[in-house]
């Protein structure tokens, strides 16, 4: 599809003669090849590593247990059976309890590190306070356009 030279409609008004061409030229789209999105980087510390480490642990002995109550569920007298599947029940919400705080703790992370642009000016206070009359500024501003 070809593109239509603009044509300005006070061309016309004022008998201009030649168009003004095509006033798009300067302004092309780019290409959604060329446009990469930056992802965020999490930056993680040392703390941050060990308590990733530490809750992973949790979670995979937590799971260990649960299988392991599972199984004696199976062996054990059946009258003990309900009360291996209750303690089997609760490794296995300990098990998603780790997960979700892992969950949490990358939410949090991500969203610590968000720009926020008024936390960049957290205790700075600027005060900038003049009083003055408007003959008074009118008069500092030629003052300093005359040193200039």
């Amino acid at each position: 599809m070809k593109q239509q030279i603009f044509k300005n409609p006070l061309d016309e008004l004022f008998d201009i003669q030649e168009e003004t061409g095509d006033f798009m030229e300067e302004y092309r789209q780019i290409p959604a090849s060329a446009v990469v999105p930056v992802a965020p980087v999490e930056e993680k510390d040392a703390d941050d590593i060990a308590t990733d480490a530490r809750i992973n642990e949790v979670y995979d002995l937590a799971l260990d247990a649960y299988k392991q109550q599972t199984a004696m569920v199976e062996i054990i007298d059946p009258k003990f059976a309900a009360r291996n599947a209750e303690v089997a029940a609760n490794f296995l919400n300990i098990a998603l309890n780790a997960a979700t705080s892992k969950a949490k703790i990358k939410t949090d992370r991500k969203r610590a590190t968000a720009f926020n642009p008024a936390a960049v000016k957290q205790g700075n206070t600027t005060n900038n306070v003049i009083v003055a009359s408007q003959e008074d500024v009118l008069r500092m501003l030629d003052n300093e356009i005359k040193k200039d």
